[in-house]
């Protein structure tokens, strides 16, 4: 155990060394992004060529031109995953190097791969060894390439980063300079960011690698993201502290009818405070604290002086304890022992048994109230 001023120290120290870690780690992923975006020109070469090449003279083909000529479909398929589909036509041209097989996927709006069967001709537009456009009468369809074949890949990866970057860049800007004082509650403003990022790059990265033709409408789609984005986070985000706010103002007592194992730690100068403890055997005796998940091992006994004084949510300066499964909160019962503060961390669903069981087992609760 080490002495209160030493702790606040220390854990000030971590709390300095964690926000400049969060400012470096953004800036490294602006960096990345930035980077990878200027890839994208290079990556969009061979398609810029493509849309200003000239058309190949009747029957040839070259590198440098586009090259119009009839094709036999050989075969055609369907490859599904779950619920997606991809469809192909492999189709055999004419002419010189045309005459090898090409496997060409088709988008899945499907009007040529209905329309078409084995055997049939159609119209191919290649463009060095690929298919690039099939015709079928009057309908026409753009083959669908895969994103490591222009700037698409490069700027999937560059929106992930720069739109997680910018907002941890946000977090950092408020732990550096609008840092909360001790004891407040945790405000949802700095989170804002980082959320908004992270749906930002969750909506743009799989559209822009599995749903999109071009690096144009991917960029579209991810500043549209951006857009619907910001408003949600900051709705998320008050909702999310609204949530533990109002659940703890809620919070009744249970006390103890029969021996239990709940997910608690105790924080203070205590001896039973102890690195490791998570959990606290209650109903069967005096408290306990335990790292052990069936409570028969380690018990430190938690004396009966210790006094609840309030319940509330988590608040600036407390140790990072975070408790409980997916969806839940952590709640705190705030304790004295004495003239020492302790702090007993639980998650929401165990949350009221351990305040039930710790106002059975402690000395009258002169003044215990819930947060305001």
């Amino acid at each position: 155990m080490v002495d209160g001023a030493g702790e606040a120290g220390a854990r000030s120290g971590a709390e300095g060394r964690r926000t400049r870690l969060l400012g470096r780690f953004g800036v490294s992923l602006v960096v990345i992004g930035l980077l990878l975006f200027a890839l994208v020109p290079f990556a969009e070469a061979d398609n810029r060529a493509y849309e200003s090449a000239p058309v190949c003279p009747a029957g040839q083909r070259a590198d440098d031109c586009r090259a119009v000529l009839p094709a036999t479909v050989v075969d055609k398929g369907t490859e599904t995953s779950g619920k997606n589909a991809k469809y192909y036509l492999y189709l055999r041209g004419t002419g010189g190097s045309a005459e090898a097989e090409h496997k060409v996927r088709l988008p899945d709006d499907r009007p040529i791969y209905d329309r078409v069967h084995r055997g049939d001709r159609v119209t191919a537009t290649y463009w060095k060894d690929q298919v690039r456009v099939i015709r079928v009468g009057s309908d026409t369809q753009r083959s669908q390439l895969s994103p490591v074949h222009d700037g698409r890949l490069p700027g999937a990866f560059a929106v992930l980063t720069l739109a997680v970057g910018l907002g941890l860049l946000w977090l950092w800007w408020w732990a550096r300079y609008r840092p909360a004082p001790k004891g407040s509650v945790q405000s949802w403003k700095p989170g804002v960011g980082l959320v908004a990022g992270v749906l930002v790059a969750g909506a743009a990265l799989p559209v822009m690698l599995l749903a999109v033709d071009d690096v144009a409408a991917g960029l579209r789609f991810a500043a549209g993201a951006a857009v619907v984005a910001v408003p949600l986070s900051v709705l998320l985000c008050w909702w999310a502290t609204r949530r533990v706010r109002r659940g703890v103002a809620k919070l009744v007592p249970v006390p103890p009818t029969g021996r239990r194992v709940l997910g608690a730690v105790v924080h203070g100068d205590v001896p039973y405070s102890r690195p490791g403890y998570s959990h606290l055997v209650v109903g069967d005796g005096p408290l306990a604290a335990t790292p052990d998940p069936t409570g028969r091992a380690a018990l430190a006994p938690v004396p009966a002086s210790l006094t609840v004084r309030r319940v509330r949510e988590p608040a600036v300066g407390d140790p990072p304890i975070a408790l409980g499964g997916r969806g839940e909160y952590t709640v705190v019962v705030e304790c004295v022992d004495g003239e020492r503060e302790v702090l007993v961390f639980a998650g929401n669903k165990h949350a009221p048994r351990v305040l039930g069981a710790l106002l059975a087992a402690g000395a009258e609760p002169a003044g215990y109230r819930l947060s305001d």
